[in-house]
């Protein structure tokens, strides 16, 4: 419950803010859902000797994807009726996936399951919005940033319940993000955007001959006016 907690302060602490910083009529929050597709590629040459093989360096590629999903908290503030600016906090749990490893030419399929929730990665999304009509059913688009805060997770990689800290990635990372979807008015204080999203990992990584990292999510919003 305490990651309820700390979402349910942090929304409140944001309404409370930008309500009073730029008055009710402008501004609107919504809770956030989800499914998102998490994929990575990448290729690794390593200057150690492989034992198994024989051979002067260690070659090391994988690929690896996992349906996750995304629950959490937005606030919007609208400069004009087409434009806006929102910001939150969203919490990603990881789901089943698989990895497939190939080391010099040996391969090996292994699935991983994440046994505690909401271990993978908080989001903070920074957005700017934009609806090219104000018509009650219009197309809408978004383009940013997430600050994704990634903490080590608790994984069970072969399904004996033996859990295994892994931790992915830097502890921050920032990844942009691109949105392209639809808002429809249910009425005066409600509305509902449906929006198929993409990010994709700009991190340096240094020493992979290649590396792509990339998520893709449709992401529903269920928003409250002021």
């Amino acid at each position: 419950m305490k990651i309820w907690t700390c979402i349910g302060f942090c929304g409140l602490f944001l309404l409370g803010s930008l309500t009073l910083t730029f008055g009710q009529s402008r501004f609107a929050v919504a809770v956030n859902l989800a499914p998102i597709y998490a994929h990575t590629d990448y290729k690794l040459d390593l200057p150690f000797p492989d034992l198994n093989t024989q051979l002067p360096t260690t070659v090391v590629t994988s690929a690896s994807h996992a349906l996750n999903y995304m629950l959490g908290l937005s606030a919007r503030y609208s400069f004009s009726p087409k434009w806006s600016a929102s910001t939150g906090i969203w919490a990603t749990h990881g789901l089943d996936g698989t990895s497939h490893i190939d080391i010099n030419g040996i391969s090996t399929q292994l699935p991983y399951r994440y046994s505690h929730p909401f271990t993978n990665a908080y989001k903070v999304p920074l957005l700017v919005n934009y609806q090219s009509s104000t018509k009650r059913l219009s197309p809408y688009f978004s383009l940013g940033a997430s600050l994704d805060f990634r903490s080590i997770s608790y994984v069970d990689l072969d399904g004996t319940g033996e859990e295994v800290p892994v931790k992915f990635g830097k502890a921050l990372a920032i990844t942009p993000l691109i949105g392209i979807g639809a808002i429809y008015q249910l009425n005066n204080h409600l509305l509902l955007i449906a929006q198929p999203t993409m990010q994709y990992n700009l991190q340096d990584h240094s020493g992979y001959s290649y590396y792509h990292s990339y998520q893709i999510g449709l992401q529903m919003q269920l928003m409250h006016l002021f």
